[in-house]
């Protein structure tokens, strides 16, 4: 009977202890839905799944709910976190103590208004001032009485951002904002004008497929400017502000990677690698027309892409031994 009692609870303890050194936790990331993050995030994923042996998965979010998750810990890793988007969230996120900048995805990440070339040649708008009086060019097919500006996804940041500057540009006195459900639709609406040669005019960002696949023009603005950006974020808070009567450009800063504080202590070797990690803006750009042209749908394919091309950045990311492990991974790859 005693050593019938002492294997219990030998094996209560078994089953209630630290877990084994070879089961490792589920890194999850933050999916805010568009073209580089999904590249982003894959080739992250690829990396430590098949370099350090983490189980990762996506969770599909929108911009603020992110914020959320990561300082609650409900997601792990956010690999494109726009701060310039949302300052004030941001440093709320920094001062809770759970959230870290551990380094940049890429260099500068600019966001802005576009036009075809040809439009811009046609037409000789060169600033989103000269939209005003264009609008007829651009109409919007469900009501022909204003043109159509096309923005960023609902449930991103850059959705409301981009209204408040089009109020204080004085866009929405002749213009629709139109909002597209999800990042797929948002670059047919774009690309579909350029194949057909047609004018459009709505909001983009680079690394992206589309802004190599294509010749855009990006319409001239004030220059970025402190004072004028934080009347921009006041209104985003405070409608009531709404509209203000000017507006300026986006702040070009780095886009970082961001990370549930507790990561450093579950997966140490896994924000190791993430704070070495910076794909860059061109390579990316490369990886999206790729993707874009071969009509991927599993981003895992883009990662490989990246990879196989891009050795001489990831290699300096990873410990030897994670880089034998990926290497071998990648030449059983089709």
């Amino acid at each position: 009977f005693i050593g019938l009692t002492l294997i219990l609870i030998a094996s209560l303890m078994a089953a209630c202890g630290p877990k084994a050194p070879d089961e490792k936790p589920t890194i999850k990331f933050a999916d805010s839905q568009f073209e580089s993050l999904w590249i982003n995030n894959a080739i992250a994923q690829y990396i430590l799944e098949e370099g350090y042996d983490y189980p990762t998965e996506t969770i599909i979010t929108t911009t603020p709910i992110a914020q959320v998750s990561l300082v609650s810990g409900d997601m792990d890793v956010w690999m494109e976190v726009w701060q310039q988007n949302f300052p004030e969230n941001y440093e709320e996120m920094l001062a809770s103590g759970n959230f870290e900048n551990v380094g940049d995805a890429y260099e500068g990440g600019p966001q802005f208004y576009v036009i075809p070339q040809y439009t811009h040649e046609e037409l000789g708008i060169n600033t989103i001032f000269d939209m005003k009086d264009k609008w007829e060019y651009f109409k919007d097919p469900e009501d022909p009485s204003k043109g159509a500006f096309y923005n960023c996804t609902i449930g991103w940041q850059c959705e409301v951002v981009n209204a408040v500057k089009m109020e204080g540009y004085g866009i929405t006195d002749t213009y629709n904002i139109i909002s597209p459900g999800t990042g797929g639709a948002m670059i047919a609406t774009l690309s579909a004008a350029q194949k057909k040669k047609e004018h459009v005019f709505g909001y983009y960002w680079s690394p992206t497929a589309l802004m190599g696949m294509y010749d855009w023009y990006v319409l001239e603005e004030p220059a970025y400017d402190k004072a004028v950006w934080d009347k921009v974020g006041a209104a985003q808070e405070d409608e009531s502000l709404r509209p203000i009567d000017e507006a300026c450009a986006y702040e070009n800063l780095p886009v970082d990677i961001g990370i549930h504080a507790a990561l450093r202590d579950t997966a140490p070797d896994a924000v190791a690698m993430l704070e070495k990690y910076t794909a860059g803006v061109q390579p990316i750009n490369v990886t999206a027309a790729w993707s874009q042209e071969n009509e991927v749908q599993d981003y895992k394919l883009a990662a490989v892409f990246y990879l196989r091309n891009y050795e001489d950045r990831w290699k300096t990311w990873v410990t030897a031994d994670a880089y034998d492990k990926i290497k071998a991974a990648l030449a059983l790859e089709p």
